[in-house]
């Protein structure tokens, strides 16, 4: 059995983390937690020690981790452009959480979580992780910890703060930090279902890469990438064009045995570059012959449509009721690409409503694709959370 809840607070003050806490304890049923998770935006900073005080106080849990947030969520609504501390508090003999505070490079992190996380490891875990991407490169790091996402999927995102002043923390206990990365392992009797909506829209078809050389294609079904490229930007409208910024990106398949992908089964990246000469195109992430690829579009009208494509296909895979779920959202979504607020929380509270929900606006975010974890970029990871 576990028991969850979530609270917030618009408070400045000293009392906001108390208020939060104690609507989390209450919705929760509980007068101790085993684990608080907290998210807030950056006004709150200085008072952490506060912050975390008030937390304590009515959670009267050691365990607290978490960062700072451009915007913060819960199940009532994505808070943007307001101050806010959001809280959520768990207790159950079913699942054990180890926080983390790790500081170095890419590799000395990768590596310390890799070690920590390996002999810990259960046949249901999750991992956490909140790292500053002044000091981590979000890919790499993903690399360096280097566990199938399978065995151990990697959820998260970057720590985000104040756009005028670059302000950013991550805070385990007492300590609030920059760089390096933050964390918490999940393990236990439970079951996770995560959902991967990265706003695109595919145009044209699946295409098979036939010649490569790493990050550079040279042929897709057995033509020149480039041609082929210019051949599915004839498909787009001028409206097309204008909804998406101008912008084309590539969606590759990483479960090498599906050959017909939809959406959620692509993982995103960027096209950096085209070669007239050799008739290629260069994009952002290694690619192998056999593997398929399929052009996509950045749009507000496709981000909505994924987003309730991807939380009613999670709603159809979960056979139990979940009872709590996280989701990690780009600070380029929210308001500023759908023009209205609460898009997205409204969506998975439609499909699970009741449901307690924390998360943040980061600078990126983890998630598996195809058994693989990744770092995204643009993309909303939905975490759902059922213990059996």
């Amino acid at each position: 059995m576990i028991h969850v809840g979530v609270g917030h607070s618009h408070n400045l003050s000293t009392a906001g983390a108390a208020a939060a806490t104690r609507m989390a304890m209450g919705n929760a049923g509980i007068a101790k937690a085993d684990i608080a998770i907290v998210f807030a935006t950056i006004n709150y900073q200085t008072e952490y020690d506060q912050l975390y005080q008030g937390v304590h106080a009515y959670s009267s849990c050691d365990e607290l981790i978490g960062c700072s947030g451009m915007s913060v969520l819960t199940s009532v609504g994505e808070f943007e452009e307001v101050p806010t501390l959001a809280v959520m508090v768990l207790r159950s003999e079913q699942i054990s959480a180890v926080s983390f505070s790790v500081q170095g490079t890419e590799f000395e992190i990768g590596a310390q979580i890799h070690q920590s996380v390996q002999s810990q490891l259960q046949e249901n875990s999750l991992l956490m992780i909140f790292p500053d991407i002044r000091a981590v490169n979000p890919a790499e790091l993903v690399n360096q910890i280097g566990i199938d996402g399978t065995t151990l999927p990697v959820v998260g995102a970057s720590v985000s703060g104040d756009a005028t002043s670059a302000q950013m923390y991550h805070w385990k206990g007492a300590q609030a930090t920059e760089g390096g990365v933050t964390g918490l392992l999940l393990t236990g009797t439970f079951t996770t279902e995560i959902g991967v909506a990265q706003g695109c829209q595919p145009i044209g078809k699946p295409r098979e890469v036939t010649k490569v050389d790493g990050r550079v294609i040279f042929e897709l079904d057995g033509e020149p990438a480039l041609e082929n490229f210019k051949n599915v930007l004839q498909l787009l409208t001028q409206d097309d064009i204008r909804r998406s910024g101008g912008t084309v990106f590539i969606g590759i398949v990483m479960d090498d045995a599906n050959r017909n992908p939809t959406r959620g089964d692509f993982l995103i990246r960027n096209l950096v570059g085209i070669n007239e000469e050799h008739a290629a195109i260069a994009i952002s992430e290694e690619v192998k012959d056999g593997q398929f690829v399929q052009f996509h579009l950045r749009n507000p009208l496709a981000a909505a449509e994924e987003i309730r494509t991807i939380i009613a296909r999670l709603a159809e895979k979960t056979q139990h009721p979940p009872d709590f779920g996280l989701y990690f959202n780009c600070l380029g979504r929210g308001k500023g690409l759908y023009g209205a607020a609460n898009h997205d929380i409204s969506v998975i509270q439609e499909q699970f409503p009741g449901l307690p929900v924390i998360g943040f606006f980061g600078n990126s975010e983890f998630a598996p694709i195809g058994g693989r974890n990744f770092a995204h970029a643009y993309t909303g990871v939905f975490v759902l959370c059922t213990v059996n």
